[in-house]
């Protein structure tokens, strides 16, 4: 007579069932976002220095590249330039999914927003540092996560 053992079965249920679970997205390191949110500010400051060094026009001209740049890569990839440098994404925090093009323009103006008032970006910063899930004051008003990339 064949007799199963319990345990065994447990085990078997478990190593099936986990080669089918989906598996979570891994939380974006502290340090890389905050490498990104550093590559970025760079970006942006080298790029108004030379616009402004040649003269008005030409920093706005600047501007409109620096603009364009970044719209370009969160449009085309769903990153700016330096999360798809560093391999980070931007996910929606209730479905775990990439956010949209419209909402990761929102979430970069708050962004911004916070960066220029200097003192709200720290906050925002020390909110990403004690949190468990890593999520920065922006990602709590829109609602996001920043996530490992997979690729």
């Amino acid at each position: 007579m064949l007799v199963e053992n319990p345990k065994d079965q447990k085990v078997q249920d478990a190593e099936f069932s986990s080669f089918f679970q989906t598996s979570q997205p891994v939380l974006a390191s502290r340090f890389k976002r905050w490498l990104a949110s550093m590559i970025n500010g760079v970006i942006l400051w080298v790029v108004l220095t030379i616009g402004f060094i040649f003269g008005d026009f030409t920093g706005f001209l600047s501007i409109l590249l620096y603009l364009g740049l970044q719209i370009y890569f969160m449009k085309t990839y769903g990153q700016t330039m330096a999360k798809r440098w560093l391999g980070l994404r931007v996910f929606d925090y209730q479905t775990q999914q990439p956010i949209a093009f419209g909402k990761y323009i929102g979430r970069e103006l708050i962004d911004q927003l916070l960066a220029w008032t200097s003192f709200l970006i720290l906050i925002s910063g020390i909110v990403a540092l004690i949190r468990d899930d890593r999520r920065s004051l922006t990602d709590l008003v829109i609602g996001t996560v920043v996530v490992q990339d997979k690729k």
